[in-house]
């Protein structure tokens, strides 16, 4: 009999534990300063106290009550990071290449720091994120985005809003000189870039490949202006298209573990193309990984579920939890 209420309250033990920690470490961090002369705002978290939740969470057997968001929300495609008010930036149409950006500045739009955050959709998923942290460090945020166009210079394949076609994109192709052009125009104090780091190219129609993947970023970067710290934010470890986490967690919510997934090889080759790119231009890496995973990636980290529901994309209220340490990896170059 004793074996038996062992193991029927032990996952409420661990569920319990699990939310002591977070509230622990997330208290402890509510009013420290993050960088230059910052305060970060309860509820964001430092590397070394996010890298012990992390590992806690891996760990877990059995999903909390309430999550954050809801697996509803996402299972409803919600909690996307780029919807703010009305603003369609970012969501330039499958022929077009350039938008009126004059609309698209966020964060402290009053401020004379202007911080330009470019790429696709890994961009727009970063959208809310670098608006609060534009308030709350004062700079503005000029936001540069086409959904499905990765950063790199190369040909791709037509993305009309998911459904891929073989011809080339023209678009897209034009969306690249646009961007390098507004960039060196504007000049803004630092350019971060989130982008896919998977590329489905045209002419011939393949992957691209590491040493590809590599090239074409280097070629993207080497224009941009030397005058701006340039920042990739790259080490995304993408589930998709070999995990759902996010899925995993509605099917199987009392096996948590079960959800957990490593980075296939093809992403982590592309991740380090993006960062041996990055450094053969003297430009700054910062690697996502840790803010994800430890020996694994959980698919859930305290009581924050990280990924989308498409397992491309990190949620904005995950986003909101990594403040602390987005700001740590950037600030120097922003201040």
């Amino acid at each position: 009999m004793r074996r038996s209420l062992v193991g029927r309250f032990r996952p409420v033990l661990i569920v319990t534990a699990l939310a002591l920690l977070a509230e622990t470490l997330l208290g402890s961090i509510g009013s420290t300063a993050v960088g230059a002369a910052s305060v970060m705002p309860t509820g964001t978290v430092s590397q070394a106290n996010l890298t012990k939740l992390i590992e806690a969470s891996l760990k877990l057997n059995r999903l909390p009550n309430a999550t954050t968001p809801s697996i509803t929300t996402l299972l409803n495609n919600g909690d996307f990071g780029s919807p703010l008010g009305t603003t369609t930036c970012g969501y330039i149409g499958t022929s077009s290449y350039q938008e009126n950006i004059t609309h698209c500045y966020f964060g402290d739009t009053k401020s004379t720091v202007t911080v330009a955050l470019i790429g696709d959709s890994r961009a727009s998923m970063y959208l809310q994120a670098f608006d609060s942290l534009g308030k709350l460090e004062h700079f503005r945020v000029l936001f540069i985005a086409k959904d499905g166009c990765p950063t790199p210079l190369a040909t791709y394949m037509t993305n009309n809003g998911g459904r891929v076609s073989h011809s080339p994109w023209v678009a897209c192709t034009r969306f690249h000189s646009y961007v390098i052009s507004s960039l060196n125009r504007f000049k803004p104090r630092a350019i971060v870039i989130s982008s896919n780091s998977q590329l489905d190219l045209a002419n011939p129609v393949h992957e691209a490949a590491g040493p590809e993947v590599q090239a074409d970023m280097t070629a993207f970067l080497a224009k941009l202006p030397k005058s701006s710290r340039v920042i990739v934010l790259g080490g995304f470890p993408q589930p998709a298209p070999v995990a759902n986490p996010t899925v995993c967690l509605s099917r199987h919510p009392n096996d948590v573990k079960a959800c957990a997934f490593t980075p296939s090889a093809d992403i982590l080759s592309y991740n380090a193309a993006f960062a041996s790119a990055a450094k053969a231009e003297g430009d700054v890496f910062v690697n996502q990984t840790p803010w994800y995973c430890a020996s694994s990636c959980p698919a859930l980290v305290g009581k924050y579920i990280p990924y989308t529901i498409d397992a491309y994309h990190a949620d904005n209220t995950y986003l909101q939890f990594l403040l602390g340490v987005l700001w740590s990896a950037i600030g120097k170059y922003v201040g």
